[in-house]
């Protein structure tokens, strides 16, 4: 059985929940955080959307090179520099359309394509099927933790 097909439907619907829930939410709402010390919802979209222009490069970069280096990068740097305290629309937007983009690219491509790998300090294998796998994971471990922020905040 090809798992892939499955695979990508998860990847463009692993956003759904995180849309329905920013779609719904005060601006008051956007500063509830889990505890003390934990990122903020507005942070934790800003790190959404960076993480998708990361890995939406990655992608390409695998797609396009062969064996590229994939470059990482340090979260709480980014949280810390570049203004996570703004507006979040821009990275709303961008998150999504991100997500789209590389959806529709993995649509088009051939079944060993998933198979193309990238060189990453942090990993041992990185693979086009790991980075997406990888972010289904990761937008599910957001989404939970906005939802403890959220209710902490009630």
């Amino acid at each position: 059985m090809n798992e892939r097909p499955d695979l990508l439907a998860a990847y463009l619907e692993s956003t759904s929940d995180i849309e329905l829930v920013l779609a719904e939410l005060a601006e008051t709402q956007l500063d509830s955080r889990e505890a003390p010390g934990e990122w903020t919802v507005r942070q934790i979209v800003h790190h959404l959307a960076d993480n998708e222009v990361a890995d939406a490069m990655r992608l390409r970069q695998m797609l396009a090179h062969d064996s590229p280096l994939i470059v990482p990068f340090d979260e709480s740097l980014f949280a810390a520099n570049l203004h996570y305290d703004r507006e979040v629309e821009s990275s709303v937007t961008t998150f999504f359309a991100l997500r789209a983009s590389s959806g529709a690219l993995l649509e088009q491509i051939a079944d060993e394509d998933w198979s193309r790998a990238g060189r990453h300090e942090e990993h041992d294998l990185y693979t086009v099927e790991i980075l997406v796998q990888k972010n289904i994971e990761h937008d599910a471990a957001h989404r939970a933790q906005i939802g403890r922020a959220l209710a902490s905040a009630d």
